[in-house]
This record gives C-alpha cells, sequence and structure tokens, in this order.
C-alpha cells in the first residue's frame, strides 16, 4: 500500500520560530486519523504543507505521490478545512456548490444538497450572511462532498454545540465506511472523537512524539489510586507519567507493563487500577517540555 502523506526532516520556519523540527512521519490510504497536540505544536503549520498552502523551509514531503506545493495535479485530491476558509464575500452556497463540483472530481452534489438541507441551510443564502456556527456546518459539508482522497480538517466543529458536532461525528463516519480515504482530524475534543479514529499522531513542539493505533493508546498506560505507604515504593521501578497526592493517598499514571505479580499486589493492596484516558496520555507526554522525549513509546 503506497503513502499518502510520506514525511522526512520536514523543517518550516518563520523568522525565527521553528513551526515544524526535523517532523518525520508517513500515513497511508484509506485511515481515520486524529491529530493531536497543544496550541502552537505545529498541527496547522503541518497540516497547510500538506495541503500546499505552504511551502516547507527544508525537508522532504509527498503528497499523494508529489509535492503539494503549487502541484494543481496534487491539489486537486486535496481538501483542507478550517475556520480561516474565505470565499467570496458575494457567493451564495449553491455557487461554492458549482466551484466545488468543477474542482473535485469526485465531488457528490446530490450528498452536498442533502446535508445542506438536513442542517437547514438554502443554497440561496450568502455565505457571509452565515453565523459563525452555520458557516462550520457548511464548511464540514464542502468537505464532506468534494471526496478528496485525502481530507485534512482542522478543529472542524468549532462554535457547534455537543448535539451537532455528535450528528456530523456519525455523518463523517458513516460517510467514510462508504466511501472510504484518508480522514486527518485535528481537534482539542478527541474524547469526542476516539471511537472513530483508527489512528492518533501527537505533534509537539514541531515533532512527532507519537503515531500509534488507538487500540495501543487506549491500552498504553494504567491509572492507579492507593495509599502513599503502598505506591510509593512500587512506582520506584516503574515508569511515571503523572502522580497526583491527595492527603494520604496517590493517584499515579504509569506506563503498562504490569505484570500478573503487580497487579496480584496491587489489588490486595486497595489499589484501584482503572483506564487512562489518551487526552490525559498527551498531556502527561507534552507537559514540562517533556514531549517527545518519552523513548519507552517507540517500543
Amino acid at each position: 500500500m503506497s503513502d499518502v502523506i510520506y514525511c522526512e526532516g520536514l523543517k518550516k520556519t518563520y523568522k525565527n520560530v521553528e513551526a515544524l523540527k526535523d517532523l518525520s512521519l508517513s500515513i497511508g490510504e484509506n485511515k481515520m486519523i486524529g491529530l493531536i497536540g497543544r496550541n502552537g505544536a505545529g498541527k496547522t503549520t503541518f497540516l497547510k504543507t500538506c495541503a500546499g498552502y505552504i511551502r516547507p523551509t527544508s525537508g522532504e514531503i509527498s503528497v499523494l505521490g508529489g509535492k503539494p506545493f503549487d502541484n494543481l495535479d496534487v491539489l486537486s485530491n486535496i481538501i483542507f478545512i478550517d475556520e480561516e476558509i474565505q470565499y467570496n464575500t458575494s457567493m451564495r452556497l449553491g455557487e461554492i456548490f458549482r466551484l466545488g463540483a468543477i474542482y473535485y472530481k469526485n465531488w457528490d452534489d446530490a450528498f452536498a444538497k442533502k446535508l445542506l438541507r438536513y442542517f437547514s441551510l438554502d443554497v440561496k443564502q450568502k455565505y457571509k450572511k452565515l453565523s459563525r456556527g452555520m458557516k462550520t456546518q457548511f464548511n464540514m459539508i464542502v468537505g464532506l462532498s468534494s471526496r478528496a482522497p485525502l481530507t485534512l480538517m482542522d478543529e472542524p466543529t468549532l462554535g457547534l454545540d455537543v448535539a451537532v458536532r455528535k450528528e456530523f461525528y456519525q455523518i463523517i463516519l458513516k460517510d467514510y465506511m462508504e466511501n472510504p480515504r484518508t480522514f486527518i482530524l485535528s481537534s482539542h475534543l478527541m474524547s469526542e472523537l476516539e471511537n472513530m479514529l483508527e489512528e492518533m499522531i501527537l505533534i509537539h513542539e514541531g515533532k512527532v512524539v507519537f503515531q500509534k493505533s488507538i487500540e495501543e493508546l487506549q491500552s498504553y498506560a494504567v491509572l492507579l489510586n492507593g495509599k502513599q505507604e503502598v505506591l510509593k515504593p512500587f512506582l520506584e521501578n516503574k515508569k511515571v507519567l503523572n502522580t497526583e497526592t491527595f492527603g494520604n493517598s496517590i493517584i499515579a499514571g504509569i506506563v503498562n507493563d504490569l505484570s500478573e505479580k503487580d497487579t496480584l499486589f496491587l489489588e490486595n493492596n486497595n489499589v484501584d487500577i482503572s483506564k487512562v484516558k489518551i487526552e490525559d496520555i498527551y498531556i502527561w507526554l507534552t507537559k514540562n517540555g517533556k514531549g517527545g522525549g518519552f523513548d519507552e513509546f517507540e517500543g
């Protein structure tokens, strides 16, 4: 299977700021991928570079078999959706659809109009007259209807209430199952998206910290909650990601390398063992400048 995106040593510098630092990864065909990281981590710069909006300072990038910047053959198979999309102020929604049909060879006009009706929008409405939430809905509709082989969405549900977000997640997943292509969704709401993703990529300070399957991440760490006198000595030989102290108790997030003996010891000493949210793992790995420093994550 060929890579949809391949990056090696990718760098992007703005004046004295390095937005991307030696970023390397590969992404295969027909995958639903989540992109996470803190504000300023380089997520948007990475997506815009893949979308051909930005020329990298150095390094190698191949998207759909070619260099994306200023390459119409590649760009006609990519769509990038974010809140900064700008259309001609006089354009109506139906006119934007007609442009989409010209630019994207897989454009599904019937699907676009069906979604427009579903979300109570009208082809005669002017884009500039839409509220922020309505613009977000319309942008999502364009992104899905393009059926682009590479669909990039940066904070795609920004400004939507939870009920509408859930509706869009269901629509995205159903359409992906019926029309497979590669989706990369960047969001601060990954806990909502987790169940529909196949892989997660964490970028911190312009570098890839991890690229793992959801299954690997869900079993990567565990949370221990117990008395200090029990857990303090136990944690000395463990890879600890985070600890919090509450009176005589400790809550610790650790890499899940528990043996049967460890589990039995913890259970016998009334230590609660629970799952860790992927969201918490990425927060722990990127706090205090530690992102990318966890060698065990390569295992």
